[in-house]
């Protein structure tokens, strides 16, 4: 299965997408998750549009999905223009014979309650493309929910810490392959060091919240 991942750092932090891989490696099935990444500080879906590096990186190959991850703020604060570039690299995307993936990230930790407008944004634009939705920030708000002590955010607030993108991983893992993670993992090694470091009790919590989320958001979209 080839991805490649359009976004900004919400995506490559912590190699998140490194993440999914080595969940697929340890899970030790017959398929191969090859991934690539078109990624800038603070890129909006407006952007990547404008960047002809981006297009190419969409054209170069015959991925399986591509994988659109809006800035954090831009469902909030420029609804328009979101839904405008969603629309037309969706566009480019299934022109290539790809399927698209739309990553809901999650809300500020300041400002929880911007959470369901940030997925009504992302369940409204999958569900007229027809597109996929991994639902990371419903998987964020249910683990907060259930263990307001376990925190998934960096102390920036905006960004996830090796937890959030470990949790993030998961939803992927879910979205993709449409199996459970559970039981996978939770210390994941990439490029040479310990990237997290979960026992099992707290990695199978958050196996089970990202399948659930996941599970569910196929019966409310």
């Amino acid at each position: 299965m080839n991805v490649l991942f359009i976004g900004n750092s919400h995506t490559y932090l912590h190699y998140m997408p490194l993440m999914v891989v080595e969940l697929v490696n340890a899970e030790g099935g017959d398929v191969t998750l090859s991934i690539e990444q078109c990624t800038g500080e603070v890129a909006s879906l407006e952007r990547h549009w404008n960047t002809q590096t981006t297009r190419n990186m969409i054209s170069a190959k015959q991925w399986d999905y591509v994988v659109l991850q809006e800035r954090s703020g831009g469902p909030l604060e420029a609804r328009d223009s979101f839904e405008i570039h969603a629309r037309l690299l969706d566009g480019e995307i299934k022109k290539q014979g790809c399927h698209t993936i739309f990553y809901m990230t999650w809300a500020n930790k300041s400002r929880p309650e911007t959470q369901s407008t940030l997925a009504d944004a992302y369940r409204q634009i999958a569900r007229e493309l027809d597109a996929k939705l991994a639902p990371v920030g419903l998987a964020w708000k249910r683990v907060y929910q259930l263990d307001p002590a376990l925190n998934l955010h960096h102390r920036d607030g905006r960004h996830a810490n090796p937890v959030g993108a470990y949790l993030t991983a998961l939803v992927f893992y879910s979205v993709l392959f449409d199996t459970s993670p559970e039981g996978l993992p939770g210390k994941l090694f990439i490029k040479g060091k310990q990237r997290v470091n979960l026992d099992k009790e707290r990695a199978l919590f958050l196996q089970k919240i990202a399948y659930e989320t996941v599970s569910d958001l196929v019966f409310s979209v």
